[in-house]
């Protein structure tokens, strides 16, 4: 069996540990490959993005680990890219003059849909005290067309990108055991995940299996869910095994319960990059 993360995160963004810690962390848990994700929405940035000015030194360090750790674990390099409509995505057209090895799309920010308003994007991962005033200023407070707006802006980034595994996919759940702003029961919740998913079986990209949520402490669970993964299953969506790991202790957190759930939902293996070709390992 393969142990292996292509979602971490380092101080070039907003990790808490160098990525020559994290790769001596990862060859300590036997790990075969470590693929670094940095946060990205190029050209613009955040406090917790890699800064526009330090692509070429994150690239030339993972390049170094690269080669000083050759005999002991793969090391990739990635990017998890930002999606947000007419500004930046998850896509070679952004991407490709960096050269990664894969890329993470993900949605953080979700654009209001309140015709004439002038508000910053909901930050869907933010702090609760941030989430909670971004569905007031972007939705009124209305969890349903927010969480409505967060799977359009999915299916459109899936559908129109050039990229590989799509991160965390069903990440409002993260602050909907504090906020409680949508029924995970709903039929019209069900019916997001249903079309969310045709979207993606049609593109042929891989969902990660992400235990970011429970090494942080935000919600006692893994990303998707199991409602959700069992209908990923159904489509034949592959599916790989990501940390979201943004401190050496987190690399491999609840592995176990993910795999678990993966077995419950009807898989038996995980992909891990091999060459330019994502390749099914048995787990």
């Amino acid at each position: 069996m393969k142990l292996a993360s292509y979602h971490v995160h380092t101080v070039f963004c907003d990790g808490n540990n160098e990525p020559e810690d994290m790769v001596r962390a990862a060859i300590g848990l036997g790990m075969s490959d470590i693929g670094f994700s940095a946060h990205a929405a190029w050209p613009f940035s955040s406090e917790w993005h890699l800064p526009a000015h330090r692509y070429g030194d994150y690239l030339a360090e993972i390049a170094r680990l690269k080669a000083a750790y050759a005999d002991k674990i793969r090391v990739l390099s990635g990017f998890e890219a930002d999606w947000l409509a007419g500004v930046t995505a998850p896509d070679s057209a952004f991407y490709g003059r960096f050269a990664p090895d894969y890329l993470i799309g993900s949605v953080h920010f979700v654009p209001t849909d309140v015709a004439g308003r002038n508000a910053p994007p909901w930050a869907v991962d933010a702090p609760v005290d941030e989430c909670k005033r971004g569905l007031v200023e972007c939705f009124d407070g209305d969890g349903e067309r927010a969480v409505k707006a967060y799977y359009r802006a999915v299916r459109a980034m899936v559908s129109s990108c050039d990229f590989d595994i799509v991160g965390h996919l069903d990440l409002p759940r993260k602050r909907n055991g504090a906020l409680k702003f949508f029924d995970e029961t709903a039929a019209w919740y069900r019916a997001e995940l249903a079309e969310t998913v045709r979207a993606i079986a049609q593109t042929g990209k891989i969902v990660e299996l992400n235990t970011g949520a429970i090494s942080r402490k935000a919600m006692d669970d893994i990303y998707p869910s199991d409602e959700l993964l069992a209908l990923l299953y159904r489509a034949d969506v592959p599916v790989t095994l990501d940390s979201d790991s943004h401190s050496t202790g987190d690399l491999a957190c609840a592995y176990d319960r993910a795999r678990q759930a993966a077995r419950d939902a009807g898989y038996d293996s995980f992909r891990h990059l091999e060459g330019d070709r994502w390749v099914a390992h048995p787990f």
